[in-house]
């Protein structure tokens, strides 16, 4: 049940979890690009996610961010640097969850019911 702010960012913090996770991290593994194998085309493709992966690739932020790396000679491992980083915001988020969550439940367990 959602019954307050904190528990609509909560959700907030859970989808954004799952969409690095799900759609990041796939985009950084398959070298920016939506050309998923086709073991795995067959979900994606209904989704919209391989679009969704092209239109990432092309953006300005995204050619930026490769066009610097070339210029200071970083090794061609963009898709293993770019995971990582997905990875570590997913785990980040997920974190911020978790310790939401277990602080309420915490502060409901400390609170003695008032006498009447």
């Amino acid at each position: 049940m959602i019954k307050g702010p904190k528990d609509i960012l909560i959700v907030l913090l859970a989808l954004t979890c799952l969409g690095v996770s799900l759609v990041m991290q796939p985009w950084a593994e398959l070298g920016f690009t939506g050309n998923f194998p086709a073991w795995l085309a067959w979900a994606m493709d209904p989704l919209g996610v391989a679009k969704w992966f092209t239109q990432l690739g092309d953006t300005k932020l995204a050619k930026d961010i490769y066009n610097f790396l070339i210029a200071h000679q970083a090794p061609g491992h963009f898709g293993d640097y770019a995971y990582a980083l997905f990875l570590f915001a997913a785990m980040i988020v997920a974190a911020v969850a978790i310790v939401l969550i277990g602080r309420e439940d915490a502060e409901e367990k400390t609170i003695l019911p008032v006498k009447k």
